[in-house]
């Protein structure tokens, strides 16, 4: 039992986040059951059915019916598969199944993130560093029905296999996660820094050598799933072509839009300004070598995010876990500030996990 002491921590803040959610999510639906959009209302339970909104619904619909309307192929398949499987398993409903299945992972990411951030620089860091990445504002999205917990359980997985050096297994491992939301492909950066690291780059000593393949499982991983849509569809990248059905022209937009005047939503502007901590926490982890392999995926994400990604960038940006390691090595060295930031992070998500479960248009 001794060796798995460190496992703890990562626990009690799941516990503790899990509670605080899923009380924000009955005591608001109770109180005030008017919801801004009128969504088909999947779970009667108030605590869960306000962690099903949105995408949560378009799971839902592929698990049951499949890919029946092209803008759902742009829904990476694993995660309603998996519902589906936890569904026909337990015999919970699909809706249930993914809002469980997202918070299983959530343990899971919790757990990796935090033994990821124990060993790159001690105790007292990984603490304030998984604090900090649980009290970001659009960290609930890793409890609602969204494969966003799956993404951050996969990479820091990924990453932890691939700075152990066991590279192949974390090639797998991140093929998975790609399979569950497409962005996941972003960490292959640190996994290839990760092999530079340990074997320098000889162009024909590192293409020849067998950790070389971790590097193309997670594209082989997804190109299964474009085989799929080609044998189904006769379309390999429906889920690229059919993108605009769904967003509309915010599918791509990025901050040159929006430096071009462009109007956008309010939510949109909420994003970029909170993205600014993990775009932060990403910088600075390019000051140390030894942060090199965590920096290319964060560095990588939030660059790709602030290009095409503004639609979604509160609950992208709250998946660079990588990001919230130096902001933890930060606040060590300042610990009056650690509290009130992480009071002041978790106050914001409240609020903006009110606005999710009341159906506005939070993502």
């Amino acid at each position: 039992m001794s060796r798995l002491r460190w496992a703890a921590f990562p626990v009690a803040v799941f516990l503790f986040t899990r509670a605080a959610i899923l009380a924000l999510t009955s005591w608001s639906l109770r109180m005030d059951p008017r919801l801004h959009f009128d969504g088909p209302k999947l779970l009667e339970v108030p605590s869960l059915g306000g962690l099903c909104r949105w995408d949560c619904l378009y799971y839902t619909h592929i698990a049951l019916d499949g890919y029946r309307e092209p803008f759902w192929t742009n829904f990476f398949p694993l995660f309603p598969l998996l519902g589906k499987g936890l569904s026909w398993l337990t015999g919970l409903s699909v809706p249930i199944s993914l809002v469980l299945l997202a918070n299983l992972a959530g343990l899971g990411a919790l757990l990796a993130v935090y033994r990821v951030f124990l060993e790159a620089e001690g105790e007292q860091v990984a603490r304030a560093g998984l604090s900090l990445f649980a009290a970001f504002p659009f960290a609930f999205f890793q409890a609602a029905g969204y494969p966003e917990s799956l993404m951050v359980l996969t990479s820091a997985l990924a990453v932890l296999l691939a700075l152990r050096g066991r590279h192949v297994v974390a090639g797998g491992v991140l093929g998975l996660g790609v399979l569950a939301r497409h962005l996941t492909i972003v960490a292959g950066l640190s996994l290839l820094t990760a092999q530079l690291r340990e074997r320098g780059f000889h162009p024909r000593r590192f293409l020849l050598h067998p950790a070389f393949l971790g590097l193309l499982l997670p594209f082989g991983c997804a190109s299964l799933y474009m085989l799929y849509l080609g044998a189904t569809r006769g379309e390999p990248f429906a889920w690229w072509t059919h993108r605009k059905e769904g967003w509309g022209e915010l599918a791509w937009f990025g901050l040159g839009d929006l430096l071009r005047g462009n109007a956008l939503p309010l939510e949109i502007y909420l994003y970029v300004l909170f993205s600014l901590v993990p775009g932060i926490g990403a910088v600075l982890l390019l000051r140390e070598p030894r942060w090199r392999v965590f920096a290319a995926f964060a560095v990588g994400l939030m660059l790709t995010l602030w290009t095409v990604g503004l639609a979604g960038l509160g609950r992208y940006s709250a998946s660079c876990w990588p990001a919230f390691l130096p902001l933890g090595v930060w606040m060590t060295r300042r610990p009056s500030l650690l509290s009130p930031c992480i009071c002041a992070g978790a106050l914001l998500q409240g609020m903006f996990l009110y606005l999710f479960a009341h159906w506005y248009n939070i993502n």
